[in-house]
């Protein structure tokens, strides 16, 4: 035995690769960690070989050595190329029949070369030489070798081109990393041409220890195991819902520009690393759900644009490996809209119980009367009449709500007379209905102008007394309020009493004023309670242009 540089080298080479081999094969569930583990693990085999035959002073042991080689030999190339399909997300290109052919002119490489003595088609001679007072060998290769050497270049060129092809079409982030995995092969294929070329007497096994280091440091580095591959990334890179890629330790792997807009990062790469807590700090809700640990789940978010955004998140597990706590995939989906919808058909049905009572009651009340002996049928039926057109009304606005349309049959309109017609569809026992001079016209739709004094008349009676007085007037600038003579609205509560589900009496609903808010809205009107002169609640309808218009 005799102990070389070129021994040497290649023992730090098989080390080095088998040290990646290992890793990869740890990670074996991760996108391209099984072509990495047989690349670099064919190449460990390559440069163990290869020490074993430096280290050796025979011919014969030198060639056994030589014949080991070739196992790790005929693999790289195929792991190669199956490393760049699966890291580009073309998976489809190397599968297993598609390998299973790749790998047949290699394998048959290696049975010519365990076979050389009988044809000599790889080594056309094969002797030791000493060379500095070490035993060296020098082999003639023969045409089997050269288009074994041939269609392993190819191989490995095609997976080069592959994978170029997938950086450039890539964010930078996956340049860093494809190029360090790139120099890892580039340099023993390009020391190997030189070799074979008779350009170097350096053996090209040595430079392997290059690809093993280029893979520990993309790996280190740039979480090559970690980051999804760049050609899987191009489906995510295009979704509208936000994607997170974290690692077990909660780092964030990776991340798409939908993600990058949510929660206002100026780019992806700049929080490839951090942990997720210090990346989305600005967003408790998302931090407090994540902390939970639950599967999916939903979530309310002040997006970085400021607007109020509800979110539906579900994380899957990326690998199954028992002894090693998966990476997580969260994709948020946005409900903002959906959400808006089910708060929109949940006011319909509060709507619908709600503001067709009073026009049922009317309806049975005058019915009852009608039954009655020595009263005026024919007016109380046509109450009877007004109260089932009025149903028919309400039913129209809610379906539009229902729609999210605006009001869409708006008319310049007499508040005295929409007013009036109002109080006459509401149950209002022995209350008055009293004007401040002539309140003005308003542009509204009729209906839904209807539906609001419905529900503030209601409101007052309600809150009020049986004989309470509810008066309509304009605003100096142009709106109109409704103020009736109850027990008025404490000043706590009056930016509340519009929501819907708010109630101060144990048997409300908390619907009436949220609608009379969802008729003002619709209109482009701000509505607001204050003190009536007469100590109850005074509502003032107004907005940046005028309301009401002048008395006609």
């Amino acid at each position: 035995m005799q102990f070389t540089p070129s021994a040497a080298a290649s023992i730090l080479a098989t080390v080095v690769s088998l040290g990646v081999a290992t890793f990869g094969w740890y990670r074996r569930d991760a996108p391209g960690a099984l072509p990495v583990a047989a690349f670099t693990g064919a190449a460990a085999i390559w440069t163990g070989g290869n020490a074993l035959q430096a280290a050796s002073a025979t011919l014969s042991a030198k060639l056994f050595w030589v014949d080991v080689q070739y196992v790790g030999l005929v693999a790289v190339p195929v792991a190669w190329f199956a490393f760049a399909c699966e890291y580009t997300g073309r998976e489809e290109w190397a599968d297993r029949r598609t390998l299973a052919v790749l790998v047949v002119p290699m394998v048959a490489t290696l049975g010519l070369a365990w076979t050389n003595d009988y044809h000599h088609l790889i080594r056309t001679s094969s002797e030791v030489v000493t060379v500095g007072g070490n035993a060296m060998l020098d082999r003639t290769f023969g045409p089997a070798f050269w288009v074994a050497w041939a269609y392993s270049n190819l191989l490995t060129g095609v997976g080069t081109l592959v994978l170029v092809y997938g950086m450039l079409r890539s964010r930078k982030l996956y340049w860093r990393q494809t190029l360090a995995v790139l120099s890892g092969v580039t340099v023993p294929w390009l020391a190997a041409t030189l070799f074979y070329n008779g350009l170097s007497t350096v053996e090209p096994e040595t430079y392997f220890a290059v690809s093993g280091l280029a893979f520990a440091y993309a790996i280190n580095r740039y979480e090559l195991l970690d980051v999804a591959p760049v050609g899987r990334r191009t489906v995510v890179e295009q979704m509208d819902d936000p994607v997170l890629i974290l690692a077990p330790d909660g780092r964030v792997v990776d991340a798409n520009p939908a993600a990058a807009r949510l929660f206002g990062w100026e780019s992806v790469d700049g929080v490839v690393g951090r942990a997720v807590t210090d990346a989305c700090a600005s967003f408790p809700a998302v931090l407090a759900w994540y902390s939970s640990g639950e599967s999916a789940g939903e979530v309310a978010v002040e997006a970085a644009d400021g607007r109020q955004r509800h979110f539906d998140i579900w994380t899957s597990s990326l690998g199954d490996d028992a002894e090693r706590p998966p990476s997580r995939v969260l994709v948020f989906r946005d409900v903002t809209a959906l959400k808006r919808q089910n708060e929109r058909l949940e006011r319909v049905g509060h709507t619908i119980a709600h503001d067709l009572r009073n026009p049922l009651n009317v309806a049975q009340g005058r019915l009852e009367l009608a039954r009655a002996d020595g009263t005026d049928a024919d007016a109380d039926l046509e109450r009877v009449a007004d109260a089932h057109r009025r149903m028919a009304d309400i039913i129209d606005d809610v379906l539009a709500m229902a729609r999210d349309e605006d009001a869409g049959r708006a008319d310049r309109r007499s508040l005295r007379a929409a007013a009036e017609r109002a109080w006459a569809t509401v149950d209002t026992a022995d209350a008055t209905l009293a004007f401040d001079g002539d309140p003005g016209s308003v542009e509204a739709d009729g209906s839904q102008l209807a539906s609001a004094f419905e529900n503030l008349f209601r409101n007052a009676v309600e809150h009020g007394s049986a004989d309470a007085t509810v008066r309509v007037g304009a605003l100096d600038d142009g709106g109109f309020y409704v103020a009736d003579d109850g027990p008025g609205i404490p000043e706590r509560d009056r930016e509340s009493v519009f929501e819907h589900g708010f109630t101060t009496r144990d048997d409300g609903n908390g619907v009436g004023l949220a609608v009379v808010a969802d008729v003002a809205g619709r209109h482009g009107w701000r509505v607001a309670v204050t003190d009536g002169e007469d100590g109850g609640a005074r509502f003032e309808f107004r907005n940046s242009e005028p309301v009401a218009a002048s008395t006609r």
